[in-house]
């Protein structure tokens, strides 16, 4: 269907994620959290995606994600990273 927003899903970080994007018309990325830093965030958020990340369990790691821009976040710790979670 597309005209249903598509999401890029990647377990491995690709150089060529732009063009991937771009090409398939994706309006958010969905990665590994160990494969972001705050450069990588920015690239992303700089490129027009929205973020996605799985699966942060440890709530330190959720708020550095958070603050850095990530949008989403999959995790098993819904007790610890809940809907009232916050990156502060």
């Amino acid at each position: 269907a597309p005209e249903l927003p598509r999401g890029l899903l990647l377990d491995e970080w690709r150089e060529d994620w732009r063009e991937l994007t771009a090409r398939l018309g994706c309006v958010s990325i969905h990665l590994n959290h160990n494969l972001l830093d705050e450069a990588r965030v920015r690239a992303l958020k700089t490129a027009g995606l929205r973020i996605l990340v799985y699966t942060v369990n440890a709530p330190q790691r959720a708020k550095t994600l958070l603050r850095w821009g990530v949008d989403a976040i999959c995790t098993d710790r819904i007790d610890a990273i809940g809907p009232d979670f916050k990156a502060q």
